[in-house]
């Protein structure tokens, strides 16, 4: 399995979650364990202490007349293993339920620590090969020391069943562990399996078949929520490889023309000597082919720039200057038509951005807006800003768009139903809005056929 995919990363992080939850649930079941064990000693034991602890503070410092009267010291001598021991405050053995030697190391540190503490404290110590657990108890009457008591549990039975079960849980857990790497290793390839489709299909994708798309495995999560996003991008490409191979067919058909054009007056003009008119005629015809191809190829050139969106160029301009010079132009425009000009532009309105673009993208919808309006019409120019946003609209009477043309009026080289013989490349639109669209900005067109456009502009507040 490579170690760098997914699965084994999955694999191994479930395995490791699974193993470490296993141990802190393990631990804390021992550590239960065993402190309930110890518990319920150190209970025997406390109960145990305080009963002699009392007989020894009622009698004083007559303990071994308490001792002999009390003959329970005896009993503890018939409980295997259990050790008590009583010592007065000179650190000798009063009583004792097995044989001890106050000099014994552990019964010597015991006394001696109950004394200096004058407190009772448990411990675990081994004497004589067996393991004690030890309760020892200061005794005191009218705050004087009269001695301690120092009384063991046998902890051999409860450290071989902590040993046992130590054990029994290792057993445990490495019968758990490979079910625990399989469950992890099953639980990481069930996971992947979708991911390991996805990338499958994805691969049979090209630029040929790019209208396939991925099944959506509907699991509600987020392998669900990639492959919709796969078939979404696919969509786009898709989209966009039509767009392009019509672009260049488009481009080709707009080029071929002209080109096909000058070629054929240039090839008619070198077959034979002519007179200097028809010279000069087929110049002019071959400029205006050429102007045709230069107007092209400028409309592709700004469309390209806006779709870059190089921002980085931007600088603060007074798009109130821009659109007076706009307006006197349309002014000029309309002379021949007998068009009104009419609208109200605010002064002083700045906006960031690049001029000269602007200066084309909005040239170009007043000149479609003086195209279409008819002798006599009127085409208002308007400009003025809120708290927010700049707004500019230009409105005309004019012919208006249909219905059915409506929706393709930004697609590049899109012709309507009614504009064939109207000059232009079908490039107007698409470079405005990408232009507008660069700049941040916002282009909406209303219309209706024989009512007139109303074209919507809005820009951020700089």
């Amino acid at each position: 399995m490579n170690t760098k995919s997914i699965r084994f990363r999955l694999t191994f992080w479930y395995t490791v979650s699974l193993i470490a939850a296993i141990i802190v649930i393990f631990t804390s079941f021992y550590f239960v364990t065993r402190q309930t064990l110890h518990t319920q000693t150190d209970s025997t034991l406390t109960s145990h202490s305080e009963k002699i602890v009392e007989v020894v503070t009622r009698e004083g410092s007559n303990m071994h007349q308490a001792i002999a009267k009390e003959a329970f010291v005896e009993e503890f001598s018939n409980i295997p293993g259990m050790l008590v021991v009583i010592m007065n405050s000179s650190g000798m053995i009063v009583s004792s339920s097995q044989t001890v030697s106050p000099t014994d190391s552990v019964i010597r540190n015991l006394f001696e620590r109950a004394s200096l503490s004058g407190k009772p404290f448990f411990a675990d110590q081994t004497i004589r090969s067996q393991n004690l657990r030890f309760l020892t108890t200061p005794i005191f009457q009218n705050n004087s020391f009269l001695g301690v008591v120092i009384m063991g549990h046998p902890i051999d039975v409860i450290q071989k069943a902590l040993n046992s079960l130590v054990s029994t849980l290792g057993i445990v857990f490495v019968v758990f562990l490979m079910p625990a790497m399989l469950g992890g290793y099953l639980n990481a390839r069930g996971a992947v399996a979708p991911i390991s489709a996805i990338s499958e299909k994805l691969k049979q994708i090209n630029s040929g078949n790019l209208n396939k798309r991925i099944e959506n495995p509907h699991t509600a999560d987020e392998i669900e929520e990639l492959a919709v996003a796969f078939n979404s991008l696919l969509d786009r490409l898709h989209s966009a490889f039509i767009r392009e191979r019509q672009f260049i067919g488009d481009i080709a058909h707009k080029l071929k023309t002209p080109l096909a054009t000058q070629r054929s007056n240039i090839e008619v003009i070198r077959s034979k000597d002519r007179e200097k008119k028809e010279y000069i005629n087929a110049l002019d015809e071959t400029l205006i082919d050429n102007k045709r191809i230069s107007g092209t190829l400028e409309n592709i050139l700004d469309l390209a720039w806006s779709e870059a969106e190089i921002n980085t160029q931007f600088e603060t301009f007074n798009l109130s200057e821009l659109i007076e010079e706009i307006r006197e132009l349309a002014i000029k425009m309309v002379t021949s038509k007998n068009i009104k000009i009419m609208g109200e532009i605010e002064p002083n309105i700045k906006i960031h951005g690049k001029r000269d673009k602007l200066f084309h993208a909005v040239l170009n919808l007043v000149d479609n807006a003086v195209k279409y309006t008819q002798e006599k019409g009127t085409i208002f120019i308007t400009l003025n800003k809120t708290p927010h946003k700049v707004h500019l609209q230009i409105k005309d009477n004019g012919m208006g768009i249909s219905k059915s043309d409506l929706p393709h009026i930004f697609e590049r080289f899109y012709r309507g139903s009614k504009n064939e013989n109207t000059p232009g490349s079908g490039l107007g639109l698409a470079i405005a809005q990408a232009i507008i669209s660069s700049h941040h900005g916002k282009i909406d067109i209303e219309s209706k056929a024989g009512q007139g456009t109303i074209v919507s502009i809005s820009f951020p507040i700089t």
